[in-house]
């Protein structure tokens, strides 16, 4: 019963997005995603100009509801990037996985309280400018989960290169690489990620500007073994009025799904909210972000 129940949490913890056959125990899957609404609005694509060649500051909140057919779970994050020159930039980025109260059942089958598990993700990192036109990206996380009582934690990292020049950004990036944690006395992989992928925006006139986006990647190790492919648009009036839309496709494990989004931007202050359509239920998610 108890093994049963924690397959049920470990679903909802990938945002319920897709039916996941292939996931162990409780492995930080809820963390593929990034949970930042302008990018879930466009397929969640992953390579983006780096905030550095846009801003020098770049800080957010965010909230999202991810409702799958039964369960609700949710998301909190805070976060901001600060651009200390042209060269240089650092993160630090904040999220609470709180996942819906359930019952909690006995050897017996009686019930014997309500547990809520949470999951919690801590990320500090930094842009580098190598070149002109050459960016890396590195990010330190400490994960952490707690369910009915059976905490784990793991540190990870990623390191992404991305080339930079007249709206084009191509890139290569590691997501997730790290330790083996632990949920009782048994070791699970992280789920790592291999990507590529790019970006270009093209601004045919002062107030029109249209970005389009696409990413293929790999998560391992073999246990996991699944494909992943997003792609997404972006459609921007006056740097006011942003229209997005994207598609993301995983094979297993991660979520599938298609996403739309809007943002509202005036004086460095902006409004983001994107929706998500997957086969296994929807979501939502809206964010207030400051840029300057």
């Amino acid at each position: 019963m108890r093994r049963n129940i924690l397959s049920r949490i470990l679903l909802t913890g990938l945002f319920a997005l897709t039916a996941l056959t292939t996931v162990k125990a409780q492995s930080f899957n809820a963390f593929i995603l990034s949970g930042k609404a302008s990018t879930l609005g466009m397929g969640d694509v992953a390579f983006l100009a780096p905030e550095l060649t846009t801003h020098k500051v770049d800080a957010a909140v965010s909230y999202g509801q991810w409702t799958p057919a039964s369960l609700k779970y949710s998301t909190i994050q805070a976060g901001g990037f600060l651009g200390l020159n042209e060269s240089f930039g650092i993160r630090l980025d904040y999220r609470n996985n709180l996942f819906a109260a359930f019952d909690q059942i006995d050897e017996n089958g009686n019930v014997k309280g309500t547990v809520k598990p949470t999951e919690q993700r801590l990320l500090v990192g930094a842009t580098f400018r190598l070149a002109e036109a050459i960016y890396i990206d590195i990010n330190g996380k400490y994960l952490s989960s707690d369910i009915i009582g059976n905490k784990a934690s793991a540190f990870a990292g990623d390191v992404a290169f991305n080339y930079v020049k007249d709206g084009l950004t191509v890139g290569l990036k590691g997501a997730d690489i790290g330790m083996k944690y632990k949920f009782g006395d048994t070791p699970y992989a992280l789920p790592m990620r291999v990507m590529a992928g790019g970006s270009y925006r093209i601004a045919p006139g002062e107030k029109h500007a249209v970005t389009l986006a696409a990413d293929l990647g790999y998560i391992l190790p073999k246990e996991y073994g699944a494909f992943t492919a997003a792609l997404g648009t972006e459609y921007a009036f006056n740097q006011m009025i942003y229209a997005r839309a994207g598609y993301h496709f995983s094979s297993a494990v991660a979520p599938r799904f298609a996403s739309f989004g809007l943002g509202f931007a005036f004086k460095g202050i902006g409004l983001d909210a994107a929706y998500l359509l997957g086969p296994s239920g929807n979501a939502w998610t809206a964010g207030l972000h400051v840029t300057l």
